[in-house]
């Protein structure tokens, strides 16, 4: 079971009636997969939190479940320390893939669509 979570608020991408700007991803029992949003700053943990602290965001996990910003940084901690990579391996043949990278905190982040 894999759980994504959203930014919704008054920038383009984030329309209440829109997907909202994905945050990432948790996926049963493996590490939280930051999506990494180069065109916008969002390529690191602390660029992410600056953007989601802002007034009128709200985080909303895709069943619905609004989190604050508290709420959401735990999810990603706690899920950082979880055995196993992320959900989708950067790795691939001994090489890092195109579009993965770790940020200065050792949070993973994807810059590649998915969800």
């Amino acid at each position: 079971m894999s759980v994504n979570y959203y930014a919704f608020g008054p920038f383009p991408g984030g329309e209440p009636e829109g997907e909202g700007l994905h945050i990432g991803q948790y996926a049963g029992q493996h590490r939280f997969l930051m999506r990494a949003h180069p065109d916008r700053q969002l390529t690191t943990l602390a660029d992410w939190l600056a953007f989601l602290r802002q007034p009128h965001v709200v985080i909303r996990a895709e069943h619905g479940v609004q989190h604050s910003v508290e709420e959401m940084e735990a999810t990603i901690r706690e899920r950082d320390t979880a055995s196993g990579w992320p959900r989708r391996d950067r790795w691939v043949h001994g090489r890092e893939r195109d579009g993965y990278h770790v940020d200065p905190e050792g949070v993973e982040f994807c810059a590649l669509e998915f969800c």
